[in-house]
């Protein structure tokens, strides 16, 4: 199984639940359900006050107006101080009993950029090569109007300048459409104009519209069946097992009757269709058999390239000394498996 890049986006409305699909060609590779009970409130943007600060863990713990808990993750330059009122962008859904997650400052990300409203300047992420950084810094600081700053992410390699800058200009006008004048200062845009930032260029489709209800319906009950259970086959015959746990998502690889070469070539693709479709994230540990240096580094290239067209931008840590693979993932929307608890539960 393997993905590219997204080109349609599905939506299907309702009154207590909303659900997005995103398809590369006819295969779809994430869903997002978004509940009229407990909406998502990944990218707002909010002034909230500082409770606790935990220097030694580079955490603070903040209150939005309704009492809601935010945990704040913080960089070496920021230094809230208990008590104080700052701007924060909530980041990450709960998970495990954990609460919203959030970082310092304004911010809307989109596929490419991160917009930095009240900053100033076009910065590159540290996984960024220069090489891909400066044919676009110039070209892009021009068209940065003043109170905003940007940075390029990871994922604008190989991209056209125009994509990225007709990107660039969809988040600053997002930010004056959506401001509000209370303590939420941005609402992150609507559901549609969440899914259109994270996939960009990709044609959007409603359900009951351009879309047939049947059609939806059978890539959604298709798609969460290729994300149900603990292992998913390989068509060599290996298998791949997927356990998520407090700490860490444990991936174990099974060669079966394919054989090592075939593992190799088809495992790498599997593992990173199904980490986005199951909306796993933070530290993946893989246990790969035993390889040769050769196969080991063709395994790690395979990954890292099917890993591209994952917006998260996944990294890859390297091995330890008892050969398991780490990558990390960063922590936004909930895994499938919670969505659909709630989904089934939002259905009746």
């Amino acid at each position: 199984m393997s993905a590219g890049s997204v080109d349609e986006i599905w939506i299907a409305p309702g009154p207590e639940m909303t659900r997005v699909m995103f398809l590369s060609g006819d295969v779809v590779v994430e869903i997002w359900h978004d509940f009229a009970a407990a909406p998502s409130r990944i990218g707002e943007v909010h002034q909230l006050k500082i409770d606790q600060v935990f220097a030694g863990q580079n955490r603070a713990t903040a209150r939005l107006e309704d009492g809601t808990t935010v945990s704040l993750r913080l960089t070496p330059r920021d230094r809230p101080q208990p008590g104080q009122r700052i701007t924060a962008t909530i980041i990450g859904a709960p998970r495990q009993d954990k609460p919203w997650q959030g970082v310092v400052g304004a911010r809307l990300v989109g596929a490419h950029v991160v917009l930095l409203p009240g900053d100033q300047g076009l910065y590159a992420s540290r996984a960024l090569p220069d090489a891909s950084f400066e044919p676009l810094s110039a070209s892009l600081a021009e068209k940065l109007p003043s109170g905003f700053g940007a940075i390029l992410r990871r994922g604008v390699v190989g991209q056209d300048a125009f994509v990225v800058a007709d990107e660039l200009m969809m988040l600053v006008q997002l930010w004056h459409d959506r401001m509000q004048a209370n303590s939420r200062l941005h609402d992150g845009g609507t559901l549609a104009q969440k899914a259109a930032l994270h996939a960009t260029g990709a044609n959007m489709c409603i359900e009951g519209d351009a879309l047939p209800t049947e059609k939806f319906e059978t890539a959604y009950a298709s798609a969460l069946d290729a994300a149900t259970g603990a292992s998913v086959n390989l068509a060599s015959g290996g298998r791949v097992w997927f356990e998520p746990t407090q700490a860490l998502v444990a991936i174990d690889l099974d060669s079966g009757a394919g054989g090592l070469e075939a593992l190799v070539r088809e495992a790498p693709s599997m593992i990173a269709y199904q980490l986005r479709l199951r909306a796993l994230s933070g530290l993946i540990a893989i246990d790969v058999p035993r390889l040769s240096q050769g196969a080991a580094k063709t395994f790690t290239a395979a990954l890292a390239t099917a890993l591209t067209t994952d917006p998260r931008q996944p990294e890859i840590l390297g091995r330890t000394r008892g050969g398991v693979l780490e990558c990390r993932i960063a922590h936004s929307r909930p895994s499938l498996d919670s969505q659909r608890y709630f989904a089934d539960r939002a259905s009746g």
